[in-house]
């Protein structure tokens, strides 16, 4: 689902818990006090005992237990709000096909016309004007965060269908238009991916038993160790220092075969 997080409403929601509670922090504080200066019936133990508090509750400390009530009713409010502001904003906004899918489904055959009239009717924008919706939009289940090759051949793969691609697949009644599963994309970058990850060392090792030159073999260890690098950036979604091992240890490996090599070039 795709949903608004409110992110001005929630700010002012916040905003009024602060200032409630600081106009509680304010009146016990005068509270207190008061209570320091003129010790009236004993009451500059309340702020050492707070069990005195309790037992005068019925008398002259039962103002003053009230306000701590409300402040921790209040406070207890804030807390829960700022713990629930924290989690919204760690989700993350709606992928643009799954936007136009909604956009789709609200103009299509299945909806009737004229279906949502209110002032929410443009919370995710229209076919025509796709990109006037709601600036704090989420996504409750948003598409799995592929490796950035992924991600690029899921959103142009698009063109393709588009060409001509598309006459193998059926349109979804439901939105009116074609569907196109990117997990038949990822199977393809995933297929692509493992067959340069075993190309890559019978490359370099084909190219270096060709070369007679030290240095040369060299400049070319590291140009291999760069594209290396580069698919691991690419074409995965590894970690610096998964990718700083992986090229250290096919770097390794190189250097160990032209230390071994003849001088003699394979024929």
């Amino acid at each position: 689902g795709i949903y608004r997080r409110f992110d001005a409403l929630n700010a002012r929601h916040i905003l009024y818990l602060q200032a409630e509670l600081c106009i509680l922090e304010k009146q016990l504080r005068v509270m207190e006090h008061k209570d320091k200066e003129k010790d009236k019936e004993g009451r500059l133990g309340y702020a050492v005992d707070y069990q005195r508090m309790l037992e005068t509750q019925k008398s002259q400390g039962k103002e003053q237990l009230v306000l701590i009530r409300k402040m921790h009713r209040k406070l207890n409010e804030y807390n829960k709000a700022l713990i629930q502001i924290s989690v919204l904003h760690q989700l993350q906004p709606p992928d643009k096909f799954d936007l136009s899918d909604i956009q789709h489904f609200l103009e299509s055959d299945v909806i009737e016309p004229g279906f949502l009239q209110g002032v929410d009717r443009h919370t995710w924008g229209t076919c025509d004007d796709t990109e006037n919706h709601a600036p704090d939009l989420i996504g409750i289940h948003p598409r799995k965060k592929e490796d950035d090759f992924s991600h690029f051949i899921s959103e142009n793969a698009i063109h393709l269908f588009k060409c001509g691609l598309g006459r193998l697949t059926k349109g979804d009644r439901n939105l009116s238009k074609k569907v196109y599963y990117d997990s038949t994309v990822l199977k393809v970058t995933s297929w692509i991916t493992c067959i340069l990850a075993s190309l890559l060392p019978i490359a370099s090792i084909l190219v270096l038993v060709n070369l007679q030159s030290l240095k040369t073999k060299l400049w070319v260890i590291a140009a291999f160790n760069i594209l290396t690098s580069v698919c691991l950036s690419v074409l995965t979604d590894a970690k610096r220092s998964e990718a700083f091992a992986v090229t250290a240890a096919f770097a390794a490996v190189q250097v160990v075969f032209v230390g071994t090599d003849h001088e003699t070039p394979v024929k």
